[in-house]
C-alpha cells in the first residue's frame, strides 16, 4: 500500500470518528478526541491532550508537528524512530537528556537525538504548552492511536510506534 493511500486511509477513520464522537471515541478509560476551535484534540493521558498540528500525510513523511498541554509529567523514554525538537510555549519545564537536568522557560527550544533517553515535567501552577517537531513523521499516529487503547495496553501501543519507557519520571 502506498504511502498516499495509507494517509487517506487514515484521514478516512478519523473523519468517521470524528462524525460519531460521542459513542466511538470516549469508550476506553476516560480519552477522548473533540473538537475545539476548529482543531482536534486528543486526551492521551489525565491532564494531558494532543493536537496534530501537521501530519507526516501532509509531508511526505518527513516530519509531523504536534502540539502539547499538559499539567504533569513525561517519564523518561526514548524514540527509537524519530528526532524530537520541541519548543516551550507556555510554562516552565524542568527537562532532562540523558543525565542532564534544566529548566526551560517560554521561548526555549530543546532537541532529542533519536534514541536518546529523555523526560519533562511541568513546573508551572497552570498546564504549559509545547509544539514538538518529530522528524521522521509517524509518531502523531500513536497520539491519534492511544485514545482506544485500554488503559493496560498503552505501554505495548507505544512500543510498536518505537516510544519506550525506560525510567520514572523526573523529580520536582
Amino acid at each position: 500500500m502506498t504511502r498516499v493511500s495509507v494517509c487517506y486511509l487514515m484521514r478516512r477513520a478519523l473523519v468517521t470518528q470524528e462524525g460519531n464522537m460521542d459513542a466511538a471515541l470516549t469508550a476506553h478509560s476516560g480519552r477522548s478526541a473533540y473538537e475545539e476551535d476548529g482543531v482536534t484534540w486528543y486526551d492521551a493521558a489525565p491532564g494531558e491532550r494532543f493536537a496534530v498540528r501537521l501530519s507526516s500525510c501532509d509531508t511526505n513523511g518527513a516530519y509531523a508537528v504536534v502540539e502539547s498541554l499538559a499539567a504533569p509529567v513525561v517519564p523518561m523514554h526514548l524514540h527509537q524512530k524519530e528526532e524530537e525538537h520541541f519548543v516551550v510555549l507556555e510554562g516552565t519545564y524542568r527537562v532532562a537528556v540523558e543525565d542532564k537536568i534544566f529548566d526551560v522557560a517560554p521561548g526555549t527550544s530543546v532537541a532529542v537525538t533519536k534514541g536518546v533517553p529523555h523526560a519533562w515535567r511541568n513546573l508551572s501552577s497552570s498546564p504549559g504548552r509545547l509544539l514538538a517537531i518529530f522528524t521522521p513523521g509517524g509518531f502523531e499516529r500513536l497520539v491519534q492511536e492511544v485514545i482506544s487503547a485500554p488503559a493496560g495496553n498503552v505501554e505495548e501501543l507505544a512500543a510498536r510506534y518505537g516510544y519506550l519507557i525506560v525510567g520514572p519520571p523526573i523529580k520536582p
